[in-house]
């Protein structure tokens, strides 16, 4: 499944991307803070939907970033988000994070990638269902976070 979502921000390429690539660091406890607010929003559906209360599966996740890729006007972050213990239970999603200048005090951070549902044929049907709408909520907190980290105030609605 194709996951995507981007944010413009009011700054300057060439003071943002080194902002970023400064602050890898940081990005897991996004990611891991991400994930949590999409098990919430899961949780919230079934109780709706299901009108049950279950524990939640909730995994802490790992973030493993590879080298930026840095050029003048674009920078590609490549990376891999996945959950730890138990990974057949959860997807993995292999992305890139991408800044890139849109004009001369403007830049774009954009986050896309890919993964496969768990479980086969059942976990087809549930992403289609409900479980791509919280991929797609995961990865909206995600650069949200990293834009604010980023671009602070300057963060321009998408």
């Amino acid at each position: 499944m194709f996951v995507y979502y981007f944010v413009h921000l009011n700054r300057p390429f060439s003071t943002v991307e080194p902002a970023l690539v400064a602050q890898l660091n940081q990005l897991g406890s996004f990611a891991d803070a991400a994930y949590r607010e999409g098990e919430d929003l899961r949780d919230k559906i079934d109780r709706i939907a299901l009108r049950y209360d279950h524990p939640t599966m909730a995994k802490t996740v790992r973030l493993l970033s590879g080298i930026p890729l840095r050029g003048d006007q674009q920078t590609t972050i490549p990376f891999a988000w996945e959950a730890t213990g138990s990974p057949g239970l959860f997807p993995r999603l292999d992305a890139d994070l991408i800044v890139a200048a849109v004009g001369p005090e403007l830049c774009q951070i954009t986050m896309r990638g890919t993964y496969t549902p768990p479980l086969g044929p059942l976990g087809r049907a549930l992403d289609r269902a409900v479980l791509h709408r919280i991929a797609e909520a995961s990865v909206k907190s995600f650069v949200d976070r990293v834009a604010h980290l980023v671009g602070g105030d300057g963060v321009a609605a998408a």
